[in-house]
Parts: structure tokens; C-alpha cells; sequence
């Protein structure tokens, strides 16, 4: 019986559209099968898709995968959250009644998660899901890399 190394590395990058991603994958021992996902807002409808592609693939190891994407072109908007800021400034007030402190500074208020908020362009559920998919068809190509290179014995 052969046996393979759980350690390795694979990248993968590509566009659709306006979009540009990257999936890294990294695998170290582990006596079990552990997957950790760090995908962007909107794209977790990926997660149990990426997650049957592993399981099918590799038995033990703790594997983490991570997908970034850029849109080019578009211009994101920002928008601070009302209700957010509005609880945050309140709950500052009362704990200004109980503890003697400096007052918040407009750059620490936004910078608490939930208060900006970055507001991607709009895709249609076309656009979504053939989006989707060509990220699927790059995930596949890393998970393959990452196989290959855990069954590379060390020189």
C-alpha cells in the first residue's frame, strides 16, 4: 500500500465576466478529515458542493479553503448601516454615564464590524449561477493539484 503524504498546497485562478478568483487550498496531517471554508459573502451556497469534491478525494488531513474575488470594473459602494450605528453610539452613551473614558472617535465607530458595509454590484440569478459554476470548475482544478501533490513522495 502506497501512502501519501496529508501536506500540500494548491492554487488556482481564473475570471468569469468581471470576476477574478483565486482558490488556495492547504492540506496538513490530521487524523481525521477537517475542512475549513473561508468564502466570501454570497458564495457559502458553494460550501456543500466544495465539501462532497473533498470528501470524495482525500480521507484524513486538515484541509483549508479559501476563495478570493475581485470584481474589476464596477466600483464598490460603501453604506454605513443605520440601525448598527444608531445601537452603537447608544450603547456608547450608556457606558459613558458608568465609566469615565474618551469619547469615540468617528474613525472607531466606523471601523466596528456592521457599520460600513461594502455593496457589491447586483448579478442576476443568471449571472449567479454561471458565476457559481466556473468557481466549482476552478475549485476542481485546485482540489486535483492539491491530490497530485500529496501523492508526491519527498525527495
Amino acid at each position: 500500500m502506497t501512502l501519501a503524504s496529508m501536506t500540500g498546497f494548491a492554487r488556482a485562478s481564473g475570471a468569469h465576466g468581471d470576476l477574478r478568483w483565486a482558490w488556495e487550498l492547504k492540506s496538513v496531517n490530521s487524523k481525521g478529515l477537517d475542512l475549513r471554508f473561508r468564502l466570501p459573502p454570497g458564495r457559502d451556497v458553494l460550501e456543500p458542493q466544495i465539501r462532497q469534491a473533498v470528501t470524495k478525494a482525500l480521507s484524513r488531513g486538515n484541509v483549508t479553503i479559501n476563495l478570493t474575488i475581485q470584481r474589476e470594473g464596477a466600483a464598490p459602494q460603501i453604506r454605513v448601516n443605520e440601525e448598527v450605528l444608531a445601537a452603537v453610539v447608544a450603547t456608547s452613551r450608556e457606558l459613558a454615564k458608568k465609566i469615565e473614558a474618551q469619547p469615540p472617535t468617528l474613525d472607531g465607530i466606523l471601523a466596528i464590524k456592521g457599520v460600513m458595509e461594502v455593496i457589491e454590484t447586483e448579478e442576476s440569478e443568471a449571472e449567479r449561477e454561471a458565476a457559481n459554476a466556473a468557481l466549482l470548475k476552478g475549485f476542481e482544478a485546485a482540489l486535483k493539484d492539491l491530490v497530485a501533490m500529496r501523492g508526491r513522495k519527498a525527495v
